[in-house]
């Protein structure tokens, strides 16, 4: 199942940047930080909140249950409050965004 947010063809750092400017967001050219995560198997009470921001966000992060992620992080250039340093993050599984913040 593909919830409303999640975008398939994610596959490079244009693809990325690409989605974020869809977003509305004017960002880095290249992303500030990368990492690979492993989504939990089993999520206790402490992802509550960040499972819940997931899901307003159109997200569903559970089924991804113990799949390995690429985070990328960008600096957010046109962000409303006018304050520098502010960031996005995408979760990318396959080619496909499946999380952000």
């Amino acid at each position: 199942v593909t919830t409303a947010a999640e975008v398939a063809g994610v596959r490079d750092n244009d693809d990325r940047i690409a989605y974020l400017t869809s977003l509305g967001w004017q960002v880095s050219s290249q992303p500030i930080s990368t990492e690979e995560l492993l989504i939990p198997e089993a999520f206790d009470e402490s992802y509550a909140d960040y499972l819940a921001l997931q899901s307003e966000q159109g997200f569903d992060l559970t089924q991804y249950s113990g799949k390995r992620v690429k985070r990328y992080v960008y600096e957010i250039a046109n962000h409303p409050s006018g304050e520098s340093g502010v960031q996005a993050a995408l979760l990318v599984y396959r080619d496909r965004v499946v999380g952000g913040q």
